[in-house]
């Protein structure tokens, strides 16, 4: 008997031993990935990035969020603001060096609208980045770079309601470029 446990443990041994060299099977996984690229042309420009404000919390008094041209952001009322989302919208262009351009952003004031009363953005300011010198006070400005190749980042102040409903609230502005 005792050869018998034996050889039944040499043989249960054995086909372990053989299950450990069969290749086991593996685990494999495709993800697929957006690529994007955008051509701009002479005398063109495009939008680069979405002005976002960010998340929320409103107060029991209307408020407001300045949402700088850099991204920064602040609020009044009782206004908190939450996370990091926000971003100031940013658009490029390419002209030619020292080109005049007009540059307007419509319509004024700015209509978000959700599930609850409708939002405004006012006090929308434009940001040259270094790349545009604005002449005077008017939406002129001067290509500064030699190779023509200029950005502007938007910013502006959301009017927030007393209570405001959560949600999501969006809207359009047109960025409008005149190569002069």
């Amino acid at each position: 008997m005792r050869g018998a446990i034996s050889h039944g443990l040499a043989r249960l041994g054995l086909i372990l031993a053989a299950a450990s060299i069969v290749p086991s099977l593996a685990h494999a996984q495709t993800i697929s990935g957006d690529t994007q690229v955008a051509v701009v042309t002479p005398l063109s420009f495009i939008q680069v990035e979405d002005m976002e404000f960010g998340s929320i919390i409103p107060g029991n008094t209307a408020g407001t969020v300045t949402l700088s041209p850099s991204g920064a952001r602040s609020a009044t009322g009782g206004i908190v603001l939450v996370g990091s989302g926000q971003q100031a919208g940013r658009f490029a262009g390419r002209g030619t060096f020292l080109r005049r351009v007009r540059i307007r952003i419509t319509p004024t004031p700015i209509v978000l609208t959700g599930p609850g009363p409708s939002m405004t953005v006012t006090n929308v300011t434009i940001d040259p980045q270094g790349t545009l010198a604005q002449i005077g006070g008017s939406p002129n400005y001067r290509i500064q770079t030699l190779n023509g190749i200029f950005w502007f980042n938007v910013g502006g102040r959301l009017n927030v309601g007393a209570n405001q409903p959560a949600g999501s609230y969006s809207g359009t502005f047109n960025a409008t470029l005149d190569y002069l």
